[in-house]
């Protein structure tokens, strides 16, 4: 109806001064032929071709008025619309926000993400980098929505060794095809196959040290609108605050493992305390401490256990933030040590922390941690700190409890093996029995085309049932006793793989057996039967390959697993998966390792576990 009323008065505003032009002409013509005595009409005429131009002149002026209606109707949709897109995103931000702050482990939190530019900004896709402090290199975690193409060739020159330092001081932190980027280096042909002409880095932050960034991916070769970044800013300040969160959960469980694993009678108290404070600055990520046990008989400090705090000026930093934790009775969290008047000099220090040993009244010593970063140590830290003494002091005080380490290992194992079973074998026992009632009452119903549908159903069942089974007990039965066992149990269980499942595996090894320590090959073999056993449930695999490399240079070992199945599918239920990734990171923490796992849906999955090697002995 609108526009037709714009129509018409379009067509008189048009068709106005034309008419007013044919009638003056004719009144002209007309009157040249008229006596003198029908002039006398033109004061009607006049008045006629008045009313005629007021006409077309208040018609212009309502056009003009529709016009302008419409327009600024058109302008309102388009701010409606940008409005609701807005507000989706927000929306988007927020929903993530929530699951990152639920995330129960590093896996989850890496994977939110990896999705989160996808989602948000509408990147072509995105990966996880993290920073590897000890080799200064950049090291690919996740990654979300990249071809199989683009991430064997990403894969490939982070194994082949980026620099971190490049990233680690790139100011713009974005960058268009074509230009210096390392990230690009190389791959220009393949990102513009992969419809990709530039990339955004949004820094994972811990204080002020970059720990890693999102790497996004996008079309354009200027990257999201500014409004869109911003968003993709603020997830990636909740990514890094999840992160440590996080991980402050892990050095808790870091120091429980203390308590359940050290004990040494008392000529062996130094190596537990070594032990104690290696895995407790481990869990913190701070680089130097100390162990200090107080003797109230002639008021001394005895250091029993440091690292990197052998120089003067950091002993004496040490025993002054234990004297300050001893007459408070609290921990000392200081952010800035310079501006708290504790600048140890040479030491390099700028943060630390002391929390004292308390049993009950008694202060057994105090547990010091120092970094060369500013602002990581925080007040609000203090009942963390406090909870991580207050379990040392337990270490302390119950170590006979504990004389063999490879009791945990079995408590541990089982606890493992018991979370398996729950979330694997038994749910399947207990559809199966719920299945076999309903086969009962289709039997009694004579409903026998459903009962023989749901007969092979139940057969299904069964089988995986006896595969969970089968599984769980060859992954028992096949042991890493012996030091350098690990490529004949890979071995030995590919090929019962094999023979399970029809998927064909392919294992390479480039180096002679190693002397790996017992713990390191189980754990490696344990993780290795895990990825296995999601490939046969989930993946859809027809091939999986696992490799051994050894790398001299560093030196290390890497376990890869990889398989040609659908990758990660949004649609299965989460809590076996992650449970099964969770393992898998506890399994090579608990071996001071490094686990990645990048997939892609329908273009498989790999997982990479790195662990240190001893150095060789001469």
């Amino acid at each position: 109806m609108e526009h037709q009323v714009v129509r018409t008065v379009w067509q008189w505003r048009r068709f106005g001064p034309a008419g007013l032009a044919v009638l003056v002409a004719l009144l002209h013509l007309g009157l040249r032929g008229l006596p003198i005595e029908a002039a006398d009409g033109l004061p009607a005429a006049a008045a006629g071709l008045l009313v005629g131009l007021a006409s077309w002149l208040v018609l212009d002026r309502l056009y003009r008025q529709v016009v302008q209606a419409q327009k600024a109707q058109a302008d309102l949709q388009t701010a409606y619309q940008a409005l609701q897109e807005t507000h989706r995103r927000l929306l988007t931000v927020h929903e993530i926000g929530r699951k990152i702050a639920d995330a129960a482990d590093i896996q989850q939190v890496l994977e939110l993400a990896s999705r989160a530019p996808t989602h948000v900004a509408d990147a072509k896709g995105a990966a996880v980098i993290m920073v590897d402090d000890q080799q200064g290199r950049l090291k690919l975690d996740m990654a979300w929505g990249l071809s199989d193409a683009y991430l064997a060739r990403l894969r490939q020159r982070m194994e082949a060794g980026l620099e971190a330092n490049r990233c680690l001081t790139c100011k713009p932190l974005t960058a268009r095809l074509g230009g210096d980027c390392i990230l690009f280096g190389g791959m220009d042909d393949l990102a513009r196959q992969e419809g990709i002409q530039s990339l955004i880095c949004l820094p994972i932050m811990r204080g002020q040290k970059m720990e890693g960034f999102i790497n996004a991916y996008f079309p354009s070769p200027d990257g999201p609108p500014a409004e869109q970044l911003q968003l993709l800013n603020i997830v990636a300040t909740e990514i890094a605050a999840a992160l440590d969160s996080v991980r402050m959960r892990a050095s808790q469980n870091a120091t429980l493992y203390v308590i359940e694993n050290l004990s040494a009678p008392d000529e062996a108290l130094d190596d537990m305390l070594k032990q104690m404070l290696a895995i407790t600055l481990a869990g913190w990520g701070a680089e130097h401490g100390a162990l200090l046990l107080y003797h109230p008989d002639d008021e001394s400090w005895h250091c029993r256990a440091e690292r990197g705090m052998g120089s003067s000026p950091a002993r004496a930093l040490a025993q002054t933030l234990a004297e300050s934790a001893r007459k408070t009775g609290r921990p000392v969290l200081v952010p800035n040590l310079a501006a708290a008047n504790l600048d140890p000099g040479a030491a390099g220090f700028r943060s630390a922390a002391a929390a004292p040993l308390l049993d009950g009244p008694r202060l057994r010593g105090v547990l010091v941690m120092a970094t060369p970063r500013p602002d990581f140590f925080h007040p609000r830290q203090a009942p963390f700190i406090t909870a991580i003494a207050h379990q040392a002091v337990l270490a302390l005080n119950n170590a006979e409890l504990h004389t063999r380490i490879q009791q945990v290992a079995v408590l541990e194992e089982r606890y493992r093996l018991s979370r398996e079973i729950h979330d694997g074998l038994a749910q399947t026992l207990s559809m199966l029995g719920w299945h076999l009632d309903m086969l009962k009452t289709w039997l009694e119903k004579g409903d026998y085309p459903r009962l023989s549908q749901e007969i092979d159903r139940g057969r299904q069942m069964a089988r995986e049932a006896y595969m969970d089974v089968r599984e769980a007990i060859e992954g028992l039965r096949v042991h890493t006793d012996r030091a350098g066992n690990l490529d004949e149990a890979l071995r030995e269980y590919l090929a019962d793989f094999e023979e399970r499942t029809g998927i064909q595996t392919h294992f390479q090894i480039d180096h002679p057996p190693l002397a790996l320590s017992a713990e390191t090959a189980l754990q490696l073999l344990r993780i290795a039967q895990e990825a296995l056993s999601n490939v046969r449930k989930h993946a859809q695999a027809r091939q999986v390959w696992v490799e051994l490399a050894h790398d001299e240079a560093h030196p290390q070992l890497r376990l890869t697993i990889s398989d040609d199945g659908r990758g990660f599918d949004p649609a299965l239920p989460k809590r076996r998966g992650h449970l099964g990734m969770s393992t898998m990171r506890e399994r090579a923490r608990a071996v001071h390792g490094d686990l990645s796992i990048v997939t892609t849906p329908g273009q498989g999955t790999r997982v990479a576990v790195t662990v240190p090697l001893a150095p060789a002995k001469e």
